[in-house]
């Protein structure tokens, strides 16, 4: 495991060329944390940010491949992008997760406005994610974070309808 997270380690500053000078982006940070097993304070991290900007500034290569390129790698170059997508999807959905669950209690509390900001920054991870030019398993990912947005905005939904029906 732990050459795991020294080669995707490595393949962080590899990917990040001139940028080694600049500090880290939001998700470079709590990708770090995830690595050295802070999975609940990366993923908070994460989830206060918009998670789609974030994944646009970060340095990990997977996340601007597509299935075309990622074919082109050499057997190591594919190796480790294997790798990385590995930390990198359940990593990014627990933090969709969250933002979402963040978006239902500003909804509860009576904060439209605020968890109709987090939705649109939501949906467009989803719509990055789905984008055809990127690899299979995050257009998955894009897909699994769209479906449980829906269940929520169906479930609020349907409540709202059901406490109309009642009054």
């Amino acid at each position: 495991m732990h050459s795991i997270v020294a080669m995707l380690g490595l393949l962080v500053l590899l990917s990040s060329g001139c940028q080694q000078a600049s500090d880290p982006g939001p998700f470079d940070t709590a990708f770090a944390l995830q690595q050295a097993g802070q999975a609940d304070q990366a993923s908070s991290l994460l989830a206060a940010e918009d998670i789609e900007k974030c994944l646009r500034e970060s340095s990990l290569v997977t996340l601007k491949m597509s299935e075309t390129q990622f074919a082109a790698l050499s057997r190591s170059g594919r190796t480790q992008g294997q790798e990385e997508m590995l930390l990198v999807v359940p990593f990014v959905k627990r933090a969709a997760y969250q933002q979402i669950e963040t978006m239902q209690a500003a909804e509860e509390a009576g904060r439209s406005a605020e968890s109709k900001q987090i939705r649109e920054q939501i949906q467009r991870l989803t719509n990055t994610l789905q984008d055809k030019n990127k690899l299979l398993v995050y257009q998955q990912l894009g897909s699994g974070i769209q479906k449980k947005l829906d269940q929520v905005t169906a479930t609020k939904t349907a409540d709202e309808t059901d406490s109309k029906m009642t009054d």
